[in-house]
């Protein structure tokens, strides 16, 4: 018997076996090989990509805090609108936070895109502001005899709502904020 299993079908099965497992392997070294070329090529492209830094509005997270912080104000905007059309003489942080309870409404400077700052005069403008990444402040302006102003402001660590008193148009060459009204403007 030991004759036959030897000489038989069992020694050629091994053989083919042996075949099996050298392609297996080449397969396996081959997709490793692929896998680490496109783990380079994705290095290499993350490595010089402005993504790759962690400040300006290029980064995709200055980007979504950006879109974040400007969605707010909008929120905002629109609720002091409707708070307005309703007879109330100033806007306060409380009215706005009981209608918008996701949405943080202070009295202090902002910080980041989920927190704005609010500041408004009897009878007069609304201003508002909140921060985002890479130092940015965006900011609004409105008033029913100014219109509805947007802003952005650059290098600021907390962003404090803009002075209601002082209308966009006079600040523009002094106040290193940019204003653009309609719309907020580009980074």
């Amino acid at each position: 018997m030991r004759q036959g299993w030897t000489e038989g079908g069992a020694e050629a099965g091994r053989r083919g076996h042996l075949g099996d497992t050298g392609l297996s392997m080449l397969v396996t070294v081959i997709s490793l090989l692929v896998t680490a070329l496109l783990v380079v090529i994705v290095l290499k492209a993350t490595a010089g990509s402005p993504a790759a830094s962690s400040s300006g509005t290029s980064s995709p997270v200055a980007q979504a805090d950006a879109v974040q912080a400007q969605q707010n104000l909008d929120t905002g905007l629109t609720t002091a609108r409707t708070e307005e059309a309703t007879g109330q003489a100033v806007v306060d942080p409380s009215m706005l936070q009981s209608a918008n309870p996701s949405i943080t409404f202070t009295t202090s400077p902002s910080t980041g895109p989920g927190t704005v700052s609010v500041d408004s005069a009897v009878g007069g403008p609304v201003t508002m502001a909140a921060g985002s990444s890479g130092h940015v402040c965006w900011e609004v302006w409105s008033s029913a005899a100014g219109g509805t102003w947007f802003g952005m402001r650059t290098g600021q660590s907390s962003c404090p709502a803009p002075d209601p008193s002082t209308s966009p148009s006079s600040v523009l060459p002094t106040s290193g904020v940019t204003w653009r009204q309609g719309s907020f403007p580009t980074a």
